[in-house]
């Protein structure tokens, strides 16, 4: 792996305030909440928890999971169980979809900027990555016909980030959605649409999932959704939203016959659901990181004018865009030596684009630390342009 990356995947120093890592909070981890979930697998004897799973994931989790998307208002319509496959998560997902649906080769298209450490997993299935330009709405769709065009049916695979994008925190609209949905199907590529953000919204919902959006039969989207961020990432699940075509395609995926899904934690994930455990702790996730995203924009605004934003409406980051000339991994540095870490923009980019731009991520930290690390950041801010 990159030195960029620690040994394990967040490693926290004394006196350092993170804004960096797209983690949530230990203390929002519902250790206790879970605990009748556990309890029940035990008293009630379920010991086809302890099994191999079912092709499709653990069969109880599959109803009470289409249940409770369904009854989701960012969802519009019901979602079938035979929509639905459990995986371990988005990039478990993505993994699964370069193995099924790309050859060593092909092109896969991602948006510029995109989230970093999904690149790896494009690298190690040998695929041609190109990026493709966006604005406040999504993909650029002239660029987007102008590059599918260039590869000349090469395309096999576009990897987006449509609700509350990772790094810039945007939601996509509901007409790039559905134009991007019809040049998958006139082209015949399969839609990967990391979909980990979407139920973190903090006013009005985001648009529906693309997979909700796609009405072919035969299906050109794959929603990628996981447990990691709206209940413990430790709990190491997910789910693909998809037509039943689809579905069964992951379904008989090689890896998938060979001892399928994680069934203890699907069944502790689905008395979670139908206990209500789940929705609770959403609920509470929704207004502690609303908290947090609020005292964030109104620190840059007050400590770092020059810091240019929109104010997200979910999900876990800010995308900072300073003035041109300011170099983010010298500000990084600067950063560091005052006690808060940041993602500098270049690391979101295949074509080191993003210079002058950061990404600060508001839910691993409290209230007291957000106002902490914005004011250390305006420090190096500071002295960076006093030269």
């Amino acid at each position: 792996m990159n030195d960029l990356f620690p040994k394990i995947m967040l490693s926290r120093s004394d006196g350092i305030i993170d804004l960096a890592w797209g983690h949530p909070s230990d203390n929002l981890h519902p250790l206790y909440e879970l605990q009748p979930a556990i309890d029940a697998i035990f008293m009630n004897n379920e010991i086809s928890a302890l099994q191999y799973s079912g092709y499709q994931g653990y069969g109880p989790l599959i109803g009470s999971l289409s249940q409770y998307l369904s009854e989701d208002k960012s969802y519009t319509r019901i979602i079938k169980p035979e929509e639905l496959y459990i995986g371990y998560g988005a990039s478990h997902g993505l993994d699964l979809a370069c193995t099924l649906f790309t050859g060593e080769g092909n092109t896969v298209l991602v948006e510029e900027p995109s989230y970093y450490l999904v690149r790896q997993i494009l690298i190690d299935h040998r695929l041609n990555i190109v990026g493709v330009p966006t604005d406040s709405e999504g993909m650029k769709i002239e660029n987007l016909e102008q590059i599918i065009d260039s590869y000349r049916g090469n395309v096999k695979l576009l990897y987006l980030i449509p609700s509350f994008h990772n790094p810039m925190g945007s939601v996509m609209s509901l007409t790039r959605r559905n134009e991007i949905i019809q040049l998958a199907k006139k082209h015949d590529f399969l839609i990967a649409a990391d979909e980990a953000y979407h139920l973190l919204y903090y006013g009005d919902p985001p648009p529906p999932t693309m997979a909700t959006l796609d009405d072919s039969n035969t299906g050109h989207v794959a929603s990628l959704g996981s447990f990691s961020k709206i209940l413990a990432p430790g709990i190491k699940l997910g789910w693909i939203q998809a037509s039943p075509d689809l579905v069964d395609k992951f379904t008989n995926s090689g890896s998938n016959f060979s001892g399928g899904n994680n069934n203890f934690a699907g069944a502790i994930v689905d008395i979670a659901i139908r206990k209500g455990i789940l929705a609770k702790h959403v609920n509470h996730l929704k207004s502690t990181y609303k908290s947090r995203m609020e005292i964030m924009s109104t620190a840059l605004k007050t400590r770092i004018p020059d810091a240019e934003f929109s104010m997200p409406q979910g999900g876990y980051y800010f995308w900072i865009k300073f003035p041109q000339g300011i170099d983010a991994i010298v500000l990084e540095k600067l950063a560091l030596d005052q006690g808060v870490t940041l993602r500098p923009g270049v690391a979101f980019s295949g074509q080191n684009l993003f210079s002058n731009c950061i990404r600060l991520c508001f839910a691993l930290s409290d209230i007291e630390d957000i106002t902490e690390g914005i004011n250390r950041l305006g420090q190096a801010y500071d002295k960076y342009i006093s030269g």
